[in-house]
């Protein structure tokens, strides 16, 4: 957790600079750091935490930079995630009520995005199905 914690300070503060290169490759490896604690770490909330601030800084990364087509991927990578974590496939209760609840709150921001910015979800990635669903 205390590396994850480091990665994103130092991806944060790169943004803040404007060294928005270093802070992609920044936020790529919290996310990428984030998934094994999903079953490592034993406060779930915080896992799951991680991994949504994890994905949803490298999206509005790239939201911030037009680079709408990645950010609605790393989204929709997202919410898939947390699908089928909430989904209880791993046995874990309290990782699906988390889960459950991180992707509630993701899929309303993605949701409040995209129609801030009037983008049309893709049809090819069905990833992002929920959020068709929740605008239509």
């Amino acid at each position: 957790m205390e590396q994850w914690k480091a990665v994103m300070s130092s991806a944060n503060r790169a943004y803040q600079e404007g060294r928005e290169s270093d802070a992609e490759q920044l936020y790529q490896s919290a996310c990428q750091r984030a998934v094994p604690l999903l079953t490592e770490w034993q406060d779930h909330e915080a896992a799951i935490a991680m991994l949504a601030v994890s994905n949803q800084n490298l999206a509005d990364l790239y939201f911030s930079q037009s680079r709408y087509d990645e950010a609605l991927v790393v989204y929709g990578g997202l919410l898939r995630t947390l699908t089928e974590l909430s989904q209880n496939k791993r046995g874990d209760s309290q990782l699906a009520h988390f889960a459950e609840s991180a992707l509630e709150k993701a899929g309303a921001e993605l949701s409040q995005e995209v129609r801030r910015r009037e983008l049309a979800l893709p049809e090819s990635n069905p990833d992002l199905e929920p959020i068709r669903s929740l605008m239509s």
